[in-house]
């Protein structure tokens, strides 16, 4: 709640939270975890086999402050998510807004010209969480023995199945289970569970608040810098080298570690459902066009997806009115009446 109290959308004379007071909050949080240190080295797949599986009632992963229960096994998020090739309906279609996102190894955004980008070869030497979380074209699944091939004509080409086939070229595969089987002949379950706060998400929360109330060294009285924290993370996810040249040229301006901080936000918890509320707290521009990127064999060209149209308004959601009727000095949000 401090979080989104200090966030630029709920800026009010009425409102007294500081970024300080969500800062020491988030810091408890980390000091309860160990410090800086007490960061899970296996965060980034809390999803995996590996840690699903050994969960049991009571005991949580490193990772995870809260989860709902695990279930005896299922595959309904495989059914919704997998490719077609893979009897998938390939719900959730990453764009290549979110791939952008993602720096090369070295650290730097693919847009610098430090970071060795090619964009004729747009997926080597990234930021390995992007092998992790999406699926390109070439992806390969090594649970399966399979790589995905998303180039026109194919199974898992754009466009080729109505409501299956990816609109963007790319496919989620953040979450899957890939030891799931989704084959008529042969369909399998898998144990899963949902995190309902990360302790990644703490970590990101304090690096924020630091960061706006005493800028990226600044530690305030728990000790941490928004700077330990994400160089922590990035280090964690391998991204940046030892040094991390790129974190060190944003560590010398509060606007550039803020942009830093808000990425590696957008990394970390993608396709977890924070986007969505991020970027109205941050009040980014709601009207960002949807591009995806399209393999015509050795070339790569980006599309428009989806144009977006929204008003200033619709940073706020509507109050359902069955609460407005509930009590009558309750009023509805700008533009929703």
């Amino acid at each position: 709640m401090l979080i989104l109290a200090a966030s630029p959308l709920y800026q009010d004379a009425a409102n007294n939270t500081t970024w300080e007071d969500a800062a020491n909050a988030a810091a408890e949080v980390i000091d309860y975890k160990g410090g800086i240190s007490g960061l899970a080295s296996d965060g980034i797949e809390y999803y995996s086999p590996t840690i699903t599986n050994a969960i049991g009632d009571g005991v949580n992963p490193a990772e995870i402050l809260w989860r709902t229960n695990k279930d005896e096994g299922s595959n309904t998020q495989e059914t919704q998510n997998f490719p077609p090739s893979l009897y998938g309906t390939g719900y959730m279609n990453p764009s290549q807004n979110l791939v952008d996102a993602f720096p090369m190894a070295n650290g730097y955004p693919v847009d610098d010209a430090r970071s060795g980008y090619d964009a004729n070869n747009p997926y080597a030497n990234r930021d390995p969480r992007l092998d992790k979380y999406i699926i390109y074209n070439g992806s390969s699944i090594s649970e399966k023995s399979v790589t995905i091939n998303i180039t026109d004509g194919n199974t898992d080409g754009i466009n080729v199945t109505e409501n299956r086939s990816t609109r963007t070229g790319y496919y989620m595969k953040k979450r899957m289970r890939w030891d799931v089987n989704l084959d008529p002949a042969a369909s399998t379950n898998q144990p899963h569970y949902t995190p309902r706060i990360r302790y990644t998400e703490m970590y990101l929360d304090y690096a924020e608040a630091a960061n706006e109330a005493w800028g990226p060294k600044g530690t305030g009285s728990h000790g941490y810098s928004a700077y330990d924290v994400i160089k922590a993370i990035r280090q964690r996810a391998g991204v940046g080298g030892t040094d991390d040249p790129y974190l060190e040229a944003c560590a010398g301006s509060q606007e550039q570690m803020r942009e830093l901080i808000r990425n590696e936000r957008r990394l970390e918890l993608c396709f977890e459902g924070s986007r969505f509320w991020d970027v109205r707290r941050w009040k980014l521009d709601l009207n960002e066009p949807v591009y995806g990127l399209q393999q015509n064999g050795n070339t790569y060209q980006r599309f428009l997806v989806e144009e977006r149209s929204y008003q200033d308004y619709m940073y706020f959601s509507p109050i359902p009115n069955s609460e407005i009727l509930k009590y009558s000095n309750l009023k509805q949000n700008r533009g929703w009446e």
